[in-house]
């Protein structure tokens, strides 16, 4: 059994303040795995202390060299992509083909599509008389997920470094491994020392004292609503600028006007995302709307998609036996606020040997139900119906979430006017489509700002203007030279 007792502070290993040492399961198999020494306060304060004196007082780091940096981690990952995904699997239970492509690639993709963003991104402009300059906002804490760890990191602090600003990167504690090969992979593409370091630990212990610290200017976040919430109330104490990524309750809207062949369609690609990474994701469509005329076709189509899903099969695990019983809850609520089941087991067997869990497809769902209010975050479709493009919206709309959804329909006009009315950060338009150049985040309790693009960009800047008197102008920065000196461009 391997054991790690280190912390990643500035691009350096050091041996953890903090002594609470944790026992990792592999969701596979149930049985334990590798032990970590999890990072404390008094880690974060030494954290915090690199950072900071990086960013205020660090020799300067160029935008054209920060971006050349970020293009070579992303060449660094993509070289050991087998590693990483061979670790993601052993943390989270990832199938190896999911933990290649979606853990991995998806994540690479995902880091070059920030640098090409900042390349073209417009750190400095007139308007009218004034320079408008966009400035770094300073010390970045990225409080990380555990179901892309990976991806979900990478949005954080490949964004933040672009921008000019060091990070401390909290990984889940579910997955600090790959963080840590995250940490070795940034030491090799040459990111310099002061700029990345990675603090494994709890969230109630190195989160709470990342959001609290007054050397913190910035906290990125992805998790869960309620922890946002209190994130949101205690950085304020401090001033702090958050970016909150947090639940969904997402849905998926099949319009009337969809003929045989492209209402199957539709349902398959709904039971696709809905069941991808096992249901643990947070923009999945879990909400299927569809004609009550063709509910029972919706229903048939539905249940013949997720037989095809088998545990061990090409459905992994979910992550562990708390995520195993939060969604067993959910389901026996289901069935306890009546339901009707259209497939699959509501009181699935004990998770012993592996946290392995077959999909289930809940139909008649009303919009009182938890499972159609709460987010479940395992293989859980919830089937509803509307009575045309109005009551779908009102369906559609009426959690307290609003991250993805979907919309399918012949009729261009009609689609991009339902899509138009949906209240969510993202909505597709007949099947999932991917734009590692547009924004994502949430409406209402989904969140607060974006991540991605050149929107993802402007949560880690501050903006300045420079007001000299009319007719006098400043000399123009060079772009590709700006560089991060005392926290300015």
């Amino acid at each position: 059994m391997s054991s790690y007792e280190r912390v990643h502070i500035g691009g350096s290993w050091q041996r953890p303040h903090g002594t609470e040492r944790l026992t990792m399961t592999d969701p596979r198999t149930g049985e334990a795995g590798a032990t970590v020494t999890l990072a404390d306060a008094v880690d974060v304060e030494r954290a915090v202390v690199v950072a900071r004196s990086t960013f205020d007082e660090g020799p300067p780091w160029s935008l054209a060299d920060r971006l050349d940096c970020l293009d070579g981690l992303a060449d660094v990952i993509e070289a050991q992509s087998e590693t990483f995904a061979e670790q993601i699997s052993a943390e989270i239970g990832a199938t190896d083909q999911f933990a290649r492509l979606a853990q991995v690639g998806v994540a690479v993709s995902t880091l070059r599509g920030i640098v090409a963003a900042a390349r073209d991104y417009r750190f400095e402009e007139e308007v009218g008389d004034s320079t408008v300059v966009s400035e770094p906002a300073g010390v970045v804490a990225a409080i990380a997920p555990w179901n892309y760890p990976l991806h979900q990191a990478l949005g954080k602090v490949g964004a933040a470094l672009a921008c000019g600003c060091p990070v401390i990167l909290k990984p889940s504690e579910l997955t600090p491994l790959s963080a840590y090969l995250l940490a070795d992979a940034a030491r090799d593409a040459g990111v310099p020392d002061g700029w990345f370091s990675v603090l494994a630990g709890r969230g109630d212990v190195v989160g709470a004292a990342l959001v609290e610290s007054p050397g913190v200017d910035v906290v990125s976040f992805t998790g869960s609503t309620d922890v946002g919430r209190w994130i949101a109330s205690r950085a304020g104490s401090t001033l702090k600028r958050v970016a909150l990524e947090l639940g969904g309750k997402s849905p998926s809207i099949l319009l009337d006007d969809l003929d045989e062949q492209a209402f199957a369609a539709a349902v398959r690609s709904t039971v696709a995302f809905c069941l991808m990474n096992v249901g643990q994701t947070c923009a999945a469509w879990t909400r299927m709307i569809v004609p009550e005329s063709r509910y029972q076709e919706a229903a048939d189509l539905a249940k013949e998609c997720a037989a095809t899903y088998v545990p061990g099969e090409n459905l992994a695990p979910v992550a562990s036996r708390e995520q195993w019983e939060r969604v067993a809850s959910y389901l026996r609520s289901g069935v306890e606020e009546g339901a009707e089941l259209v497939y699959g087991d509501p009181r699935p067997a004990s998770p012993d040997g592996g946290y392995f869990m077959a999909p289930v497809v809940f139909g008649r769902v009303s919009t009182e139900m938890r499972i159609a209010q709460e987010e479940i975050f395992g293989p859980v479709l919830a089937i509803q119906t509307h009575t045309g493009d109005d009551d779908a919206v009102r369906v559609a709309n009426s959690t307290d979430y609003g991250l993805g959804g979907a919309v399918f329909g012949d009729d261009p006009r009609r689609v991009g006017a339902v899509a138009r009315r949906v209240r969510s950060g993202s909505v597709h338009v007949n099947g999932l489509n991917g734009n590692r150049m547009a924004p994502f985040g949430g409406y209402k309790q989904s969140g607060i700002g974006r991540e991605f693009g050149r929107w993802g960009l402007q949560e880690f800047l501050e903006v300045k203007a420079i007001q000299p008197p009319p007719g006098y102008r400043l000399p123009r920065a060079d772009q590709a030279s700006l560089a991060v000196v005392g926290g300015g461009s």
